[in-house]
């Protein structure tokens, strides 16, 4: 009887191990490339059971390769919508694109076209909105 308890508890350990192991290297495939921790982490886990195991979560990158693409992904996005506004050329401040003037230091950043009176910026020489010519005023220099 005690004989097989012990080839029981035996056999259960290694399954648990082989279970182990096979977790631990499907697991660092997701959340690695390299190769070589793949296969560290493995042997780890392979050698020291339990032990390898603890030191494998300690030691793991936090997201699997997929959740830091899609973290990636998301703040591409984000810098996109944040970016869909010019910069102030004098107080860097973000500015939306039908904005006449820097709300945070009054300069003109466009002028309105002489046609439609929409914004048009300094450097495009034909309105967009209405096709018309755009005669700009430039500052007078400073003497």
């Amino acid at each position: 009887m005690l004989r097989l308890s012990l080839a029981l508890g035996g056999a259960f350990g290694a399954m648990v191990w082989v279970a182990l192991v096979l977790w631990v290297f499907r697991d660092a495939q997701r959340r690695t490339n390299n190769p070589l921790a793949i296969i560290l982490s493995t042997v780890l886990v392979a050698a020291t059971f339990v032990i390898g195991w603890t030191i494998y979560l300690l030691l793991r990158p936090q997201q699997t390769l997929s959740e830091t693409y899609r973290q990636g992904v998301q703040e591409r996005a984000d810098l996109l919508a944040a970016s869909e506004g010019d910069l102030c050329p004098r107080c860097h401040t973000r500015i939306l694109p039908d904005y006449r003037v820097c709300p945070h230091c009054g300069l003109d950043v466009k002028q309105p076209c002489d046609f439609c009176k929409r914004p048009v910026r300094p450097t495009w020489n034909l309105c967009p909105y209405c096709g018309h010519a755009v005669h700009l005023v430039l500052p007078e220099r400073e003497r």
